[in-house]
């Protein structure tokens, strides 16, 4: 049983829980300074890409804790980019976390975006609140599962 203080929760800073490092991936330089201004606000270090194939190379030689990528980018779109990470045979970029983003904000895309496991979905313009929500949650799930992987009870 977890019972989990939704207070104490918000006022965890993301590195204290384990997101320390976050790569951006997008083809627009503003968007992936924007997003790296409210990484850094949210005390989150960034690492950015203009496509998935250059991301996919920053992966192997960078500490990166989740991806952040844009899905419509040349070379490597992000899906791209998430079936290259999700083949992987190093375990750490194969099981890591992605946000994935789009201005087309379709059906289609939240569904393909679910047919991952560990890839979420968020539609641009990107709410700091809900980038926040979603990295705190990535962040606590991958932290309580390193902890109690192993069956003991969960108190907090």
């Amino acid at each position: 049983m977890v019972e989990l203080n939704v207070q104490v929760a918000h006022e965890l800073p993301l590195p204290a829980i384990g997101m320390r490092n976050v790569l951006v991936v997008d083809d627009v330089a503003v968007m992936r300074t924007i997003i790296s201004r409210v990484l850094r606000n949210l005390q989150v270090e960034s690492v950015q890409a203009a496509d998935g194939r250059e991301a996919f190379k920053l992966l192997s030689n960078q500490t990166i804790d989740a991806v952040i990528t844009d899905i419509e980018m040349p070379n490597w779109s992000g899906f791209d980019l998430v079936d290259a990470m999700r083949r992987s045979k190093d375990q750490r970029v194969a099981t890591m976390p992605v946000i994935v983003t789009s201005t087309l904000g379709s059906k289609a895309i939240a569904r393909k975006a679910r047919r991952y496991i560990g890839v979420y979905f968020l539609p641009k313009p990107i709410s700091v609140t809900r980038l926040s929500v979603t990295l705190k949650m990535i962040a606590t799930s991958r932290w309580l599962h390193e902890r109690f992987s192993d069956g003991r009870r969960i108190c907090l």
